[in-house]
């Protein structure tokens, strides 16, 4: 185990040395351009520091003193976002010289590929590569912390004490360092106006990290969600990641939020709900999560069942299970454009709504952000469900 991490991490470290390369080297043109008067020392030392802030501040997470640890992390992660934009800003550009190139060596008469070295064509693209990636950066944490409210009606031809149910649902929140108590503090308002029934966190509560959670006293807020019918979360793969998952549970339990972990409940006698472990579990922690065949186990299948299942894969199991409505995040839906075109190639739902004969299967973009603390083309979202019921009985 500890060799093929060992070998991934190099794998990726290597490409990532090779972007920070690619990059470094057209921002060391621009300078040149733009006559900027710093030394190549100057300008490697400060370009390596910004390139490598977010891996040092993950190294240096319990040695590093607090503020430098923050100032590392807060800027390692933005040029995360920029990095991204940059990359493929000077991708294309390559590209579109390449051919003007490969044009001038067959037609070599032809004067664009003249016209594209000169100093005042790079002035402009230097200039629009920066202004670019800058107004992206605004503008995507602008947008990520702008949440809007996804709803969705729902009917369920099942019996249930109730006739109707408001489910508040919200993956992702990620807090830490870079989502504080503040966000929370915001996000706990916004549920509170929607008078939910129940409220349902979707896994990667915590950002690895539980420091952070601890410090800013983030319990208390947590605490301050009291709908009827309770608040409900279940793990996802960051809560593994940072190890912290039964510490965490307990922060959890104390505000009043009930985990579950591979479990069912009972919501108002007749509503089973169903929290599964995460599929991280096996590689962090070396256990398997129960089969959803087993979970199901006693459940009335004559009365509604809501499951939440972090990672949305393998959708067809709670189609075969009779699972009424899945709820899951994970996929961020990208996060960053143009991510949206992986996450809909691995996944059979990376966002939205699906019906699987009479399963619903919901899938939510997330309330935060991992990595980046940015949203581009991929808003974060609080996910409401009104859920109606057919053949109600009266409560016992």
């Amino acid at each position: 185990m500890r060799s093929s991490f060992a070998l991934f991490f190099s794998v990726v470290f290597t490409i990532y040395t090779l972007i920070q390369v690619f990059i470094g080297i057209h921002g060391w043109k621009i300078l040149k351009v733009f006559q900027v008067p710093l030394s190549p020392v100057v300008y490697w030392v400060t370009f390596g520091l910004v390139a490598y802030s977010y891996i040092l501040s993950r190294v240096g997470n319990h040695t590093l003193p607090e503020p430098l640890y923050r100032g590392l992390h807060s800027l390692g992660a933005y040029w995360l976002g920029a990095m991204l934009y940059f990359f493929l800003f000077f991708l294309i550009w390559d590209g579109i010289y390449l051919i003007f190139y490969l044009l001038s060596r067959v037609y070599p008469s032809q004067s664009l590929f003249e016209f594209l070295r000169s100093s005042s064509v790079r002035r402009i693209l230097g200039g629009m590569a920066i202004l670019s990636v800058g107004s992206l950066l605004v503008w995507g944490a602008l947008v990520a912390r702008s949440p809007r409210i996804t709803h969705y009606t729902l009917t369920i031809p099942k019996q249930s004490s109730r006739n109707s149910l408001r489910v508040v649902f919200v993956s992702d929140l990620h807090l830490g360092t870079l989502i504080g108590k503040p966000r929370l503090e915001q996000l706990v308002q916004q549920i509170e106006s929607f008078q939910a029934d129940v409220v349902l966190l979707g896994g990667d509560v915590l950002d690895e990290d539980l420091g952070p959670f601890v410090q800013q006293n983030m319990t208390e807020t947590l605490a301050k969600l009291r709908p009827p019918l309770g608040v409900y979360a279940i793990p996802g793969n960051h809560e593994y990641i940072g190890r912290h998952l039964k510490e965490f549970s307990q922060y959890l339990q104390t505000a009043g939020v009930k985990i579950l972990i591979d479990e069912k409940v009972q919501i108002h006698n007749s509503i089973t709900l169903i929290g599964r472990d995460d599929r991280a579990s096996e590689r962090f922690d070396g256990h398997k999560r129960k089969p959803l065949s087993q979970l199901m186990e006693g459940v009335d299948r004559n009365h509604p069942i809501l499951l939440m299942d972090h990672q949305p894969f393998g959708l067809e199991e709670a189609e075969q299970e009779g699972i009424d409505l899945q709820l899951s995040g994970h996929t961020h839906r990208g996060q960053l454009w143009p991510n949206q075109l992986i996450t809909r190639k691995v996944y059979e739902l990376d966002y939205g709504y699906k019906r699987k004969g009479n399963t619903h299967v919901i899938v939510s973009s997330g309330y935060g952000t991992w990595g980046p603390p940015l949203r581009i083309g991929s808003p974060p979202e609080i996910v409401v469900v009104d859920i109606s019921f057919t053949n109600t009985k009266s409560s016992p």
